[in-house]
């Protein structure tokens, strides 16, 4: 991993504009839009039988329930309000919490703490749609094998096992592979979506009444019950809203609105019209209307590319899953996870292998558990819903803290958002015993897992906060009987003017300091990137021992070598003309070994042993800063919460 600096990410946004807009909104349909464009597979079908009608009213008051549905989650507040609250160019439920943290921090206070832990939960849930919308999306799309034969129906489960198998290996190739590789494939498919829509508005015209609230309204009024129970499968049109947000570092918001409002969003209107249409024309047809609305002739290839559409329907939230734990360790909600950055001009393209193993394992439990996406949309829903309300919760905050939007204006626009949130959330809780259990039970897991690891960092801070002064221990170290050898010797810490621990053991037991010594102290920020003009302080503690203090975004990893090499190159920084030299210089590392007893102050005693758990499985420190392991000393420190 490599350390970036605002030049290289100028850079970066200089190259990927060489391919121009409209490449990059090709790539988007292929990682961004999957989830949300095979949405009608299945919506407007579960919608419709939970209805349990299939009479015109009730039809027609379904999908306009679906369409304004769609009109005012994801085009109104996803694709136009929340898409602006971009946290320097990142997306995604923690990078919304973390400027939301930061504007509390420039009006001079601390973000409340319901606020992240609101931020924590919805970044749990979105785990949880990230699990379910493969198994489900996979799953309704080879079921159109029965359509074409139902003696294909036995191969279903194990079709489906092959291809999500088949997906999570792909993804260590990266996002930006997979796009320019399903691109294409999701323009086809949104296309075929559209001219099914057309053929059987054509052969149905009235349905286009349909785009009337009146519709909704009255179905509301008439059947209030039904169209509070139809909320939990109109929410499965809005899946994927998320990733337009959770993805706006990997494409940027201007290539994602091109892809959407051109081609994502007149597809699936189109598609839920035609699918409308055949229910009207013939109600056996609400059993499949997406496969029933194709002409039969049409219904192999039909199957085959939307079969293609549901894989790449995934990569959506598995992608969005990958950033989201990237910028989740930077910020100290999860502990260090190898990460692999996929992409060398467009920085936040990153591959977790250990997020993907479980992902994946997820998937496949629910697939083999559940075994149809009928059965699986009574898990499907819940997660969403959640993580929408979540973020809904944010963007108030983001109005009044970091835009200064006056009360009655953040009112107007926030408050109907949070309660349609609500009302979708409150129509989704029946589905807890049926299957809803899933992700909530991956929420408060991961919910759990977060919080714990935030805290005991806290705790950990404080303590290294309280530890010896660095000046004044390098004062007695360099006047004690302390042997001085020669090369440099660096030791990264977390804590700027404090003895790092490593540091603290080596003159301890080896009573030795090295001709050059680099205290590194590691700073990251709440913003995506660091300022390049303040990346690197360094300061003078004499006797050839100096502090770096390097800080670092979400986005970043804290490349050493980079790091120290950019100190020659930066006159002001210039360490007595040293020059940064890989084979003379040793960095010292601490193997952290947590100790907890029964009484944790700040922290009780489970959670004391989960941190220390997740401390012990952590990666390397050595891995995280970019160093080669020849390079590499560590040293066993016990930390105390």
């Amino acid at each position: 991993m490599q350390a970036k600096s605002a030049g290289d990410d100028k850079a970066a946004a200089s190259d990927t504009a060489k391919p121009g807009r409209s490449a990059l909104a090709i790539g988007a349909l292929g990682v961004v839009f999957g989830d949300i464009g095979t949405s009608p597979i299945y919506a407007l079908r579960e919608a419709v039988l939970t209805a349990h009608s299939r009479a015109e009213p009730v039809v027609m008051g379904v999908l306009s329930m679906i369409l304004w549905a769609v009109a005012v989650v994801v085009v109104l507040k996803y694709a136009c309000f929340v898409m602006r609250a971009d946290n320097e160019g990142e997306g995604g439920i923690v990078a919304l919490t973390a400027l939301v943290r930061a504007g509390s921090a420039r009006a001079g206070r601390r973000a409340p703490r319901v606020l992240l832990l609101a931020g924590l939960a919805g970044a749990a849930m979105f785990y949880g749609d990230s699990m379910i919308t493969p198994a489900i999306s996979v799953l309704s799309a080879v079921e159109g094998l029965h359509e074409i034969d139902p003696r294909f129906g036995a191969a279903v489960l194990p079709v489906s096992l092959a291809i999500l198998v088949a997906l999570f290996m792909f993804q260590r190739r990266g996002s930006d592979v997979v796009g320019r590789t399903f691109g294409p494939v999701m323009a086809l498919w949104f296309l075929s979506l559209a001219a099914v829509g057309i053929y059987r508005i054509a052969l149905y015209p009235r349905v286009l009444e349909a785009a009337s609230p009146l519709w909704a309204l009255d179905l509301a009024v008439s059947h209030p019950g039904m169209a509070f129970t139809v909320l939990a499968a109109v929410i499965l049109a809005l899946t994927g809203a998320e990733a337009l947000y959770a993805d706006i570092g990997h494409f940027g918001k201007r290539a994602i609105r091109l892809a959407f409002f051109a081609v994502v969003l007149p597809a699936i209107v189109l598609g839920y019209f035609g699918q409308a249409a055949t229910i009207l024309s013939d109600p056996q047809g609400a059993d499949q209307p997406f496969f029933r609305s194709v002409p039969h002739w049409a219904l192999v290839p039909a199957v085959g590319i939307a079969m293609l559409a549901t894989v790449i329907a995934s990569q959506a939230v598995i992608s969005g899953a990958f950033s989201m734990t990237s910028q989740a360790i930077e910020l100290g909600f999860l502990p260090r996870m190898r990460t692999v950055e996929t992409s060398r001009v467009r920085r936040g393209q990153v591959y977790v292998p250990a997020v993907n193993f479980t992902l994946l394992v997820a998937v496949l439990f629910l697939v083999l558990f559940f075994r149809s996406s009928a059965r699986l949309t009574s898990a499907y829903g819940l997660a969403v819903a959640l993580t929408m309300l979540t973020t809904s919760l944010q963007m108030l905050a983001v109005c009044r803290t970091v835009w200064g939007w006056p009360r009655i204006v953040t009112a107007l626009v926030c408050v109907p958002l949070l309660l349609i949130d609500g009302l979708l959330l409150a129509a989704n809780v029946p589905k807890i015993p049926t299957g809803g259990w899933f992700p909530v039970l991956i929420g408060i897991l991961l919910c759990l897992t977060m919080t714990t690891w935030n805290r005991g960092r806290e705790l950990a801070a404080r303590h290294a906060a309280k530890g010896e002064s660095l000046d004044g221990f390098l004062r007695e170290a360099c006047r004690g009987d302390i042997a001085r050898v020669p090369g440099t010797a660096v030791y990264p810490g977390n804590v700027p003017g404090r003895v790092p621990a490593a540091l603290a053991s080596n003159v301890r037991h080896n009573h030795v300091l090295h001709a050059t010594t680099i205290v590194f102290a590691n700073v990251s920020e709440s913003a995506p990137q660091a300022d390049d003009k303040t990346r690197i302080e360094v300061r003078e503690l004499g006797g050839g021992c100096y502090e770096v203090i390097a800080h670092h975004g979400f986005v970043e990893r804290p490349n050493l070598p980079n790091l120290l090499a950019m100190l020659g190159d930066r006159r002001a920084n210039r360490l007595d003309n040293w020059r940064f030299d890989p084979a003379h210089t040793t960095f010292y590392l601490p193997r952290d070994e947590v100790l907890h007893g029964h009484a944790v102050h700040g922290m009780s005693a489970w959670r004391a042993r989960l941190f220390a758990f997740m401390s012990l499985h952590a990666s390397s420190s050595a891995e995280y800063y970019g160093l080669q392991a020849e390079h590499v000393v560590e040293l066993g420190v016990q930390v105390a919460l």
